[in-house]
């Protein structure tokens, strides 16, 4: 393999990671309760949502 075909499949797989842990983030936030830890939740998700829209 050479390596642009490397660097893609860690793109992708980094990609689905940072999905998956946004998912569950926004999960979490859907189900709680509490006001604090709810905007905790989205702050922390900021950096996520950046990240899949190609925006560091």
């Amino acid at each position: 393999m050479d390596m642009l075909t490397i660097n893609s499949v860690v793109m992708i797989l980094y990609y689905f990671i940072t999905t998956f842990f946004l998912l569950a983030m926004v999960r979490n936030f859907i189900v709680t309760r509490d006001v604090q830890e709810a905007l905790l939740y989205a702050v922390v998700m900021i950096p996520f949502v950046l990240r899949l829209l190609r925006l560091k």
